[in-house]
């Protein structure tokens, strides 16, 4: 395992889409500052849930410097993590990027939307380890986040220590649960949720019509997922991702449907 003096040595860059104000953000720079003293933070200035790995390239961004080491971005998680590699770090890259804490578990369907996954897969995207944090609610939203005060700094250091495959990046999800409930840490499979999208015609002051999107799920009970450890075992889950796209099982399939161009 990585020693204390070695992680000291750390460069750490945090990320998030709750915004550069979020309560979520705070609680993961003090914990980072537990583990090395040169701490980054490059945030969205609002909010940008469900962005995933969207990139701005139809507007100009803006870098706003709050404070030594402080920045907010006008763009997106993943926005957020090019401008850091490409211009407030360059000459320097983080060895570590935190993305997080988010509002909300990141798991199973959900995960290709998240801001927060999508910011851990950019950094991913550039050779630079990344871990995705995120805490299940179903009540109201944390403020504070005692388990992942307690675990997370434990998490880095172990994750650390051992070498990753290229582009991957590193998914954890903490229980809504108290830490006398808490069943471990355990590594989860990817789950599955059947998603709808229900749309909700409105209509404003002016009597034009508006839409407001809303998802509602239902969770398949998959031995091993992040669904079910997490929302219903109490677990802290651990998921490598990667952000590719091929379903390599169908190529040939399509190469022989292909094969006579008829």
């Amino acid at each position: 395992m990585a020693s204390k003096a070695a992680l000291s040595g750390l460069r750490i860059l945090i990320v998030n889409d709750d915004s550069i104000n979020s309560s979520g953000i705070k609680a993961l720079e003090r914990i980072a500052n537990s583990v090395t003293p040169d701490v980054w933070i490059v945030a969205p200035e609002v909010g940008q849930s469900g962005k995933g790995l969207s990139v701005t390239f139809d507007s100009i961004l803006r870098i706003n410097e709050l404070s030594p080491r402080k920045f907010s971005i006008s763009g997106t998680p993943a926005d957020c993590v090019f401008v850091a590699l490409g211009q407030i770090l360059k000459d320097k890259k983080p060895d570590l990027i935190l993305s997080g804490i988010n509002h909300g578990a990141n798991i199973a369907d959900f995960i290709g939307m998240s801001g927060t996954v999508g910011a851990a897969f950019a950094a991913a995207s550039q050779g630079i380890k990344a871990i995705a944090i995120s805490q299940h609610f179903e009540k109201d939203s944390p403020s504070k986040f005692p388990l992942i005060d307690h675990f997370l700094p434990m998490i880095i250091k172990k994750l650390m220590s051992i070498p990753w495959p290229e582009q991957v990046c590193m998914n954890v999800n903490f229980p809504e649960a108290s830490f006398g409930d808490v069943k471990g840490i355990k590594i989860a499979r990817q789950g599955r949720l059947e998603v709808t999208w229900n749309i909700h015609k409105k209509t404003d002051p002016v009597d034009r019509s508006y839409y407001w999107i809303h998802a509602t799920h239902k969770r398949k009970e998959e031995e091993n997922s992040d669904v079910v450890l997490v929302e219903k075992e109490n677990c802290i889950t651990i998921t490598p991702l990667q952000n590719r796209q091929e379903f390599s099982e169908y190529i040939v399939k399509l190469e022989e449907l292909f094969a006579s161009n008829a």
